[in-house]
Parts: structure tokens; C-alpha cells; sequence
């Protein structure tokens, strides 16, 4: 029996109301593009492999008494498709859209911050409507509107959500109050809802605090990607979005992070120097 929740015995394939989620890895191509042998091209792989399925296997499949996913006829909460630098997430709709949103929100979170710190940058956009996915095809509007918003809105290493998703997360808020998904998402200046993956680390706070190990992997491979891509204004951009993003959510919890957990403000500075020099 297949596990994908898109498949259904004997029916033919089916929309279904969905949390749609498209990724790209940021600067893919360039990537392969620089590895010039057989041993570098294989060590890649097996990275990228390696990322891919921790991620999906800690925070994607579901165990039997975990009530993270609403699911139906013992198939998976989700459905995946992955094709070089493309990655495709949708979540259907079993019972209340609330409960697909909590969890495709908490696994898309842990799923983007176990990417960075392998060095896998996603820049994505989420989107809410009927779409059907399988290893064959995907299909539906919110794919169209979920790829446009990656394409043209996201631009820096991030997870927007697209107007649909936001319509729907609004919705919530209404009904269930305004406390919904508050440590889930942010809004940049311009209005742009992102997801605020560096909140999993908090997931254990009260218990056992922050996952400092993990804050202090981010901010070595933002730091890294910073100096190294100085010479390049327009990708050292994206990385400067997100040592931002890095420090600000450190700033947001004053009592469990110090000026060690944050990034030295001095890689944001690009400075001119004399032609003679």
C-alpha cells in the first residue's frame, strides 16, 4: 500500500485541500558547478543525501503516537518530491486546516534549520488551496502561486508565505485568537511573512533551555558564507539577510542568548578601499 496521503485506492488522482510548501537550495548550481572531481561530486552528494534524510526522518515521519498530523488510513501526514535543487512538501487537509498548519510549521522549521547547518540555504514560499503530489507529478493552482512567490518574493534564504497561506493564518488568528503561530512567523518592514525557523531551537526551552549547539552552528556557517562571499555584493546580500535575522531573534530572547551566540557585526561591513592600495 502506497503511504503517499495523495493516493487512494482505486480512484483516480484527486485534488485535495493542501499546505503546499516549494524550496530551492540557494546557489545549487554554483555548487556542483565548482566541483571538479569525481571524490568532491560524491563527497556533495552524500552531504545533501545525508541532510535530506536526517531531516526527513526526524521531522518528517510521524510515529504512530505522535499527534503532530491529523492522518487517514494509516498513509504518511505528507507528501514529498525532490529533483536536484527543488523540494516540494504538501501537507492535505484530513480534518481542520489549524492542525496541518502547526505541524507542516514546526517540521518546515527543523527541516530549514538542519539544511543551514549542513550549508543548504532554502529560500521557499507556502501557499494553501487543492493540489495533488506524488513521485509522478504535482499539480495545482497554489504550485503556480507557491513557485511565483519564491521566484519573485522571497529573494534572501527564507520561507515566505504566499497570500493564500496568509489569508488562512489570519483566519485562524481570528477564531482561535491572535497567540496562534506567533513564535512560527515574523514580518519583515515590508510586510513579508517568513517563517521564523530559528525558533526550533527553543522547542525544549523550558525544560532544558535553548539549543545553544545548534545556535552557534547557524552563526558559524552564516559567518563563514559572509566572509567568503564578500567579493560577490549581490549573493553577500542574502547572507547578510540572514546574520540580521540571526542577531534579531537573539535580541528577541535577551535572557538565554549573549553577544557570544551573535554574529560579529563587522563581516556586515563591505569597506571601500584606495585604488592604490
Amino acid at each position: 500500500m502506497s503511504l503517499n496521503p495523495y493516493h487512494i485506492d482505486d480512484q483516480e488522482p484527486t485534488l485535495r485541500q493542501s499546505v503546499y510548501v516549494y524550496m530551492d537550495i540557494l546557489g545549487y548550481k554554483d555548487m556542483v558547478r565548482r566541483l571538479m572531481t569525481l571524490e568532491e561530486q560524491e563527497k556533495m552528494l552524500r552531504k545533501l543525501h545525508r541532510a535530506l534524510e536526517y531531516a526527513r526522518r526526524t521531522y518528517l515521519e510521524q510515529r504512530p503516537e505522535d499527534d503532530l498530523f491529523v492522518k487517514l488510513n494509516d498513509k504518511q501526514g505528507y507528501a514529498l518530491n525532490a529533483f536536484t535543487d527543488h523540494i516540494v512538501l504538501s501537507w492535505p487537509i484530513c480534518k481542520d486546516p489549524k492542525w496541518e498548519f502547526e505541524g507542516a510549521f514546526r517540521c518546515l522549521k527543523h527541516f530549514q534549520l538542519q539544511m543551514v547547518i549542513e550549508g543548504f540555504f532554502i529560500r521557499g514560499a507556502i501557499s494553501f488551496g487543492n493540489v495533488y503530489v506524488d513521485e509522478i507529478t504535482v499539480f495545482g493552482s497554489p504550485v503556480l502561486e507557491a513557485y511565483e512567490g519564491e521566484s519573485s518574493l522571497a529573494r534572501d534564504p527564507r520561507i515566505i508565505l504566499t497570500q493564500s497561506a496568509i489569508n488562512e493564518v489570519l483566519e485562524h488568528r481570528d477564531h482561535w485568537g491572535n497567540k496562534m503561530y506567533t513564535e512560527d512567523i515574523l514580518r519583515d518592514s515590508e510586510g513579508q511573512f517568513f517563517l521564523n525557523y530559528l525558533d526550533s531551537v527553543m522547542i525544549a526551552k523550558d525544560e532544558y533551555g535553548p539549543i545553544y549547539e545548534d545556535v552557534l552552528k547557524h552563526k558559524a556557517i552564516v559567518e563563514k558564507n559572509l566572509d567568503e562571499y564578500k567579493g560577490n555584493p549581490s549573493v553577500w546580500s542574502k547572507y547578510a539577510w540572514v546574520a540580521g535575522y540571526h542577531n534579531d531573534f537573539c535580541d528577541q530572547h535577551p535572557d538565554e542568548f549573549t553577544d557570544e551566540h551573535k554574529i560579529n557585526m563587522e563581516l556586515f561591513r563591505i569597506t571601500p578601499v584606495r585604488i592604490d592600495d
